[in-house]
């Protein structure tokens, strides 16, 4: 489970060099996919300028084991959203990274399908 969220981002255009690089810490630790997201996204709303991007960077710091957590009297989705976690890294490990995905892969831009062949961009 990660406390800190952090986005980098590198603007598209070499001779007027744009970005930014910021973190933020969560409320509560988590190792939830859509939580992180949304926090990835809070951060890139936050500081994008608009322009288009080159390269961006989503890396998660700050790191703790989730078999010890602070429970919320008022978050009863966290135990549901921690367990289909589970569940999805459970098929994922047996019948590989392809088996669960965003409906948007399987469009014509998506690009999970082809990615989970490959290792650092390469063919395994």
């Amino acid at each position: 489970m990660a406390h800190v969220v952090s986005v980098g981002c590198m603007g598209a255009d070499f001779d007027r060099p744009t970005g930014f690089s910021r973190q933020i810490k969560m409320e509560d630790p988590s190792n939830i996919t859509n939580q992180v997201y949304s926090w990835a996204c809070r951060l890139l709303e936050m500081y994008w300028d608009g322009l288009p991007i080159r390269r961006i960077g989503i890396s998660v710091t700050q790191l703790t084991t989730d078999t010890e957590y602070q429970l919320s009297l008022f978050d009863t989705r966290r135990e549901k959203s921690m367990a289909l976690e589970r569940v999805t890294d459970a098929l994922k490990n047996k019948y590989g990274e392809s088996i669960v995905m965003r409906a948007v892969s399987k469009t014509e831009a998506g690009q999970a399908i082809d990615r989970s062949a490959k290792i650092g961009g390469h063919y395994k």
